[in-house]
This record gives structure tokens, C-alpha cells and sequence, in this order.
């Protein structure tokens, strides 16, 4: 095999950037040379390392500028190994890189707090038996895709090593989807309502079509007390 054949079957076996093409090289003429040893010759000097507090500040700095940084920008821009950046950021900065969580809204402190009162303030009608349970109606609206796609951990498959792995079209620009507006109770759906294509859902467009509609099934749900005592909890709403 030539170096180059190793290296590419080193990081698919074990990952981009376990090793980098020069350090295969090497260790491939020491093999050749019946060096069996992956330690380095004695020699004589001081030894040096990459990781001095000198780069760590520097590192440090550069994720403080741009926590988004990846380390290979940062190997480069120090002129250090990965396996040094991955080293300072891990073991010397305590640094992990995760994902943004998503939210649905961006609120306030205030907004937050207001939530969390009107949330207790609910519960404690519930727990008195001002309120039922079974009076509360929930809705919410949605956007759902004519095409489903899997998610990233959803596509994961075991592939023998001359496997290809598999593939996915992403989800294009325009691609076709269908708005709901969505309405349920204790006791299962009351209303899935489709909104036609061209159309957006305002006050006038949700008084007419989605109350009107969502209060035809209440009397036909429950025919005796229809909206009585009725609670619509609504997001935004």
C-alpha cells in the first residue's frame, strides 16, 4: 500500500484528523526502517512542547473572539497540530463544543415571569376546581411537509467497511408543505383544519373559519354544556 492508500484508510477507520499525512509518512519510514517503536529517537536539547501557556492564552482568546471557531482554524492561525488545539481546549480550557438549542420564542425576563405566574395561577384554579380539566382547549398551528426526512441519528446504518454510506436529499427551498391549525381536548382531537394554499391565518381569517368550525364540533361533542365553562388556550393567543 503507499502512504497515501494508509492514510485514507486510517481516517476512515478512525475519524478526519486522527492523523494527519506527514505523521503517516513518518511512522511508515520508520516501519520500513524495522523501527518498531512509536516514541521518538533521543536526542539532545530541551524538549518542546506546543502546549505552553503562551498558546493556551492565544487559544483561549481566539474562541472569547468567536466561540463558533472550529480547531482546524485555530491550528492554523497558532501553526499547531489538531491534537495540541484539541488538547488545550479539552483538558487546559475545561472547553466542550455543543449545539444551539432551539427555542421557540426569544422572551424577556419579564415576559418569562409573566408565563411562569399565569402557569401557577392556572394550576391553582385547576386544584380548587374552579377550572376542569376537561374544559381546556388547546390549540397550536403547524407547517407539515409532503416529504418526510429522517433525522441525522434517524439515517445512521451499519455498513461493512467497502459499503457506501447512504443518502438523503435535503430539504429543498420551495418544497411542498401544508399549513394546520389544530385544536384538541383532554379527551382527543376537536378540529384539524386545513389552511388553503395562498392563504395566511389573521384575526378574521381564524374568527370565521377556525372558531366557527371549532365550535360546530363542541356542540357535537358535547351537546349538553357546548362552549360552557369552555377555556381556549392557544399559543399567542
Amino acid at each position: 500500500l503507499t502512504a497515501t492508500q494508509i492514510h485514507d484508510e486510517l481516517t476512515t477507520a478512525y475519524g478526519q484528523g486522527v492523523i494527519s499525512y506527514c505523521t503517516a509518512t513518518r511512522r511508515i519510514q520508520r516501519f520500513s526502517n524495522e523501527q518498531e517503536s512509536l516514541e521518538d529517537n533521543p536526542r539532545s536539547g530541551r524538549l518542546i512542547t506546543v502546549i505552553t501557556q503562551q498558546n493556551i492564552d492565544a487559544v483561549k482568546d481566539l474562541v472569547n473572539n468567536d466561540p463558533h471557531i472550529s480547531i482546524d482554524y485555530i491550528a492554523a492561525i497558532l501553526d499547531i497540530s489538531h491534537g495540541s488545539v484539541d488538547a488545550i481546549l479539552k483538558q487546559h480550557l475545561g472547553l466542550r463544543k455543543i449545539t444551539s438549542k432551539w427555542v421557540p420564542h426569544k422572551l424577556t425576563q419579564e415576559q418569562r415571569q409573566r408565563r411562569i405566574d399565569i402557569c401557577i395561577e392556572n394550576l391553582q384554579k385547576l386544584e380548587s376546581g374552579t377550572w376542569r380539566l376537561c374544559d381546556i382547549v388547546t390549540g397550536d398551528e403547524t407547517w407539515i411537509y409532503h416529504r418526510k426526512i429522517k433525522s441525522k441519528e434517524q439515517t445512521k446504518a451499519w455498513l461493512t467497511k467497502d459499503e457506501s454510506p447512504p443518502t438523503q436529499v435535503r430539504r429543498q427551498q420551495f418544497e411542498k408543505k401544508q399549513s394546520l391549525s389544530f385544536f384538541f381536548m383532554t379527551n382527543g382531537p376537536l378540529l384539524v383544519h386545513e389552511l388553503p394554499s395562498g392563504t395566511s391565518i389573521n384575526a378574521i381569517y381564524y374568527r370565521d373559519e377556525c372558531l366557527k368550525m371549532l365550535v360546530k364540533n363542541l356542540h357535537k361533542k358535547r351537546p349538553l354544556s357546548t362552549t360552557n365553562g369552555i377555556k381556549l388556550h392557544h399559543d399567542n393567543a
